[in-house]
């Protein structure tokens, strides 16, 4: 009597929905949560860049150089993520080189004469910064003078979404935007002084 209860079982078909959804459902909500972290990072990433740029051409302006205007242009930055993400931690660097050449190569420039592949000796450099100092990295901090190139560098730091915080991977989201803008040629650019390496 058992032998054909087993055999009705084994044809029986009743309970493989079921077993065929408890399945495919992790399945399915890990591509629907990892989509919508996804499309929502992008979201955020866009606003950022977006509104860098923008803060990028307004400090470059003649009016740009007073420390309220600057504050202003940089709180627009944060403004726009918080807008999307309001608990988002933003934070916005600028820092300004002589010309687009500094920018792509930060430390100051010099005559290497020994060939050692080090300032010293003696040594001419280029002191962009006007610190006195040879460099590697030849920014000044800000917005900078006339005709300077300035690389602003914006970060956004914020928890991943509602349940997505429960994948195993960061539960943070960190997106970076960085630009480079050449501030308006209000006044006559002074040729940065040289020195000599100790």
């Amino acid at each position: 009597m058992t032998i054909p209860l087993l055999k009705r079982l084994a044809r029986s078909t009743r309970g493989a929905t079921l077993v065929e959804f408890t399945i495919v459902t992790p399945v399915l909500l890990l591509l629907l949560l990892g989509g919508l972290e996804t499309c929502h990072t992008m979201y955020v990433r866009s606003a950022l860049v977006g509104s860098l740029q923008k803060a990028a051409r307004d400090l470059s302006l003649e009016g740009a150089s007073s420390s309220v205007r600057v504050n202003a242009i940089t709180a627009s930055v944060t403004n726009a993520v918080h807008q999307i993400m309001p608990a988002a931690n933003v934070g916005l660097v600028a820092k300004s080189y002589h010309d687009y050449s500094n920018a792509a190569n930060p430390a100051e420039e010099y005559n290497d004469a020994d060939h050692d592949g080090r300032c010293d000796h003696g040594e001419a450099f280029v002191d962009s910064n006007r610190n006195g100092n040879w460099d590697a990295d030849g920014s000044v901090s800000g917005r900078g003078g006339a005709r300077d190139v300035v690389l602003l560098v914006a970060t956004a730091r914020y928890n991943r979404l509602g349940l997505t915080a429960l994948l195993p991977s960061a539960s943070q989201t960190v997106l970076t935007a960085k630009t480079l803008i050449r501030n308006q040629p209000n006044d006559q650019q002074a040729d940065p002084p040289t020195g000599h390496c100790s």
